[in-house]
């Protein structure tokens, strides 16, 4: 027995370090899987509640869950960097999740997802600006290629659903600017991420009560499919996923979290098209290649 024992403890930390190499994969593909279908839940659940009121529960949900997170922890209260703070959760909390609750209102949501993703090419043009970083040549050609693709889905010369393709390219501005300030936050010293994430969240829940007027919580639809529904958009996809992705920061490749960006645009296109009968039509396909072939280069940068 005593020769079997350590063989059976050499077995399982093998099996262990096999898994810890892996883990970061797994919880990558998941997070993936988990941002894109939130599209399609956000629009099945817009169903059941007005914009506003949903705006309001789903942010509600995933901003107190995140800070409750960083209560949790027990140490590093203080907010850091209050005003770069508010710049971040007006911007992206609260912002960035009005806009895109508004666009897939009237929108579908495979095409909102791929708009919203065109956070990339703002993130170039912002870290010009903001960030003094390079303008490189993958980067110009990359903004061409994604505002041909923009103009093929957007089509404004259609005079029709213009509105809602517009709001989800504002969606990805805002998401893009956030993430800017955030990194020139980052850039300027030691930064607890996970204080900075929890204090912006709870910004962002500042300027709901302005929007209660314009909130029918008495319309709400209730069923189990919209509370799961609100659960899952607010607790794992903002909260849980926010958390998993600063974990994947700091144990991935950047060049392979970058490609988030693209993985996740296409499988919401595919998730719409199955759950909700969303098919693209060909000038939306090729709009929606031209954006891929667009954020690949960006990634490439």
């Amino acid at each position: 027995m005593s020769t079997l024992n350590p063989a059976r403890r050499l077995a399982a930390n093998l099996a262990a370090l096999s898994a810890s190499r892996w883990l970061p994969y797994a919880l990558f593909a998941g997070l993936v899987t988990m941002w894109a279908y939130n599209y399609v839940v956000m629009k099945v659940t817009l169903q059941a509640a007005t914009p506003i009121t949903h705006l309001i529960i789903r942010t509600t949900i995933g901003s107190l869950t995140l800070f409750g997170v960083l209560l949790a922890r027990g140490h590093g209260l203080k907010p850091q960097r209050l005003k770069q703070t508010l710049q971040v959760g007006l911007t992206t909390t609260f912002a960035y999740g009005l806009t895109v609750t508004l666009a897939l209102v009237a929108g579908a949501a495979g095409r909102t997802s791929v708009l919203v993703f065109t956070m990339p090419f703002w993130v170039a043009l912002l870290s010009r600006w903001l960030l003094a970083e390079p303008f490189t040549a993958n980067a110009r050609r990359a903004l061409v290629a994604g505002f041909a693709g923009l103009m093929l889905i957007v089509a404004p010369w259609q005079l029709h659903g213009v509105l809602p393709m517009l709001l989800a390219v504002l969606a990805g501005f805002l998401w893009a600017l956030g993430s800017v300030l955030t990194k020139k936050t980052a850039q300027q010293g030691q930064l607890d991420s996970l204080n900075f994430s929890g204090w912006q969240a709870l910004i962002g829940l500042a300027p709901l009560p302005l929007l209660l007027p314009f909130a029918d919580f008495a319309a709400i639809h209730w069923s189990p499919a919209f509370v799961l529904g609100m659960i899952y958009s607010g607790v794992f996809s903002s909260a849980v996923g926010w958390l998993a992705w600063l974990w994947l920061l700091r144990r991935l490749p950047a060049s392979t979290l970058s490609f988030n960006a693209l993985v996740i645009p296409v499988l919401a296109v595919a998730m719409a098209a199955t759950s909700l009968g969303e098919w693209p039509g060909s000038g939306e396909l090729l709009g929606m290649l031209l954006i891929g072939m667009g954020i690949v280069l960006i990634a490439r940068r």
